[in-house]
């Protein structure tokens, strides 16, 4: 009698669909059709969604048994090489001590502990090729079932009422994070797309057809900013000169002061643009929002708690529900204060150091590139948008991914699997996943 045999690499692979389905919507969105965002709906948002919570610990319980199981936590490499990750996550932790309500502030680490968690299992376990390859083109195709929907059924596709009226939003909650996502899923696909892959081309294709009809100028701004960036450092990178480490960085510098120049101007550039200079309001919403930071400038209203904390009911009677602060900044000094903003700030820089020096040690320099350019587009979106640590962005998890590092990028297989017996017979001592995407 004939058994089955089920693969540890088929489960793995399976697994990792899971969560990246989860957290690009589509699973949330199929089994809500689209009303499982609670948006604007303060009862809803603070009580948490059912399927939401139960897909979460599944991200969470799975990649913490294999962390055990393959003694991740016993390696001192581990803690040095994320210690910034770390020291913020404990931040958080210390949040909830003080939070104005514990209980929804331990719900909403455990979720942000299941962004990070997942994220470590797809840095472990695949090569960054794949990781960027995978990610960018799972948004693509959720991009084109977003694009499917439209033409079957457009009233849930489309936005209806208001100054966004007709635009585009798909299988995501909220336009602007759709079109953001699918901008961060065309840049991580550029290295891909350079060489004329026809996957990553088909599945990019799909994610600026979406951001078009999305009418988003923050998603048209960071394709622009994201490939000339990428670009830059390609070009150094084929010249060479990421090999020297004192002329990369009078190069990084040079970027780095145009940036700070188009910053100066950047009402300038809105004004050209077209676009309000309040930012869709942001501006006002930031100037509600002071007092209430400067109360508790220090240590904050604990992670997540400040929408249920009677503080907010003066914003929510003025403004109304919006559930973030529309600003990662802004919205962290609101959950820690300085002691959590100081330690996203040494996240953010460990991130980027991280990535810098692999490109200068010529490491998969090219996708090396796209990710440190994607990281600093974080830096800089997260100034407009809630973003980091924001456990139902999917961008929060594209971050975690490339952020995490581990001594051992790919798991081991186990001694009796299939695979592990190819590899013994063959003689090769690296894992299939170190192939290239």
């Amino acid at each position: 009698m004939s058994t089955l045999t089920i693969r540890y690499s088929t489960l793995r692979d399976g697994f990792t669909l899971f969560g990246i389905l989860f957290y690009i919507q589509v699973i949330t969105f199929v089994l809500g059709l689209g009303s499982a965002a609670s948006f604007g709906d303060i009862n809803k948002d603070l009580e948490g969604n059912v399927a939401n919570q139960v897909c979460g610990l599944i991200t969470l319980l799975v990649p913490l048994f294999f962390f055990i199981r393959n003694k991740v936590f016993l390696s001192k490499t581990f803690y040095r090489s994320n210690f910034f990750l770390l020291v913020f996550l404990l931040c958080v932790i210390a949040s909830i001590g003080w939070s104005h309500d514990p209980m929804l502030s331990i719900k909403r680490f455990i979720a942000l502990l299941g962004v990070v968690f997942f994220a470590g299992f797809l840095a472990y376990n695949y090569s960054l090729e794949k990781i960027t390859f995978m990610l960018g083109c799972a948004i693509g195709i959720a991009a084109l079932i977003g694009l499917l929907l439209a033409v079957v059924m457009p009233e849930v596709a489309f936005l209806s009422g208001g100054i966004r009226d007709g635009a585009f939003k798909g299988v995501f909650a909220e336009k602007n994070a759709g079109a953001r996502l699918n901008a961060i899923a065309i840049v991580l696909l550029l290295p891909m797309i350079r060489q004329r892959n026809r996957w990553a081309l088909f599945c990019s294709f799909f994610s600026l057809v979406a951001i078009l009809l999305a009418q988003s100028a923050t998603g048209v701004a960071l394709i622009i900013s994201g490939t000339i960036s990428y670009w830059y450092f390609l070009t150094m990178i084929r010249l060479g000169i990421n090999r020297s480490q004192l002329l990369f960085l009078g190069c990084t510098l040079l970027y780095l002061l145009v940036c700070l120049f188009l910053y100066s101007n950047f009402a300038v550039l809105l004004e050209m643009a077209g676009r309000d200079p309040s930012l869709t309001d942001r501006t006002l919403i930031w100037e509600l929002l002071a007092p209430f930071i400067d109360n508790q400038f220090l240590k904050g209203y604990g992670f997540g708690a400040f929408w249920s904390s009677p503080d907010a009911d003066a914003f929510i009677t003025r403004w109304g529900y919006i559930g973030n602060a529309h600003s990662g900044y802004m919205e962290t000094l609101l959950n820690g204060g300085l002691i959590q903003l100081t330690a996203l700030a040494l996240m953010l820089g460990e991130a980027l150091f991280k990535q810098y020096r692999a490109v200068t040690a010529n490491q998969a320099a090219r996708f090396r590139a796209s990710a440190l350019v994607i990281i600093g587009l974080f830096v800089v979106t997260n100034y407009v948008a809630y973003v980091i640590p924001n456990y139902r962005s999917a961008e929060f998890l594209v971050f975690c991914t490339l952020a995490l590092t581990f001594r051992h990028h790919h798991a081991t297989y186990p001694e009796s699997s299939p695979a592990a017996l190819r590899q013994r017979s063959s003689g090769s001592a690296l894992p299939r996943d170190s192939a290239r995407a």
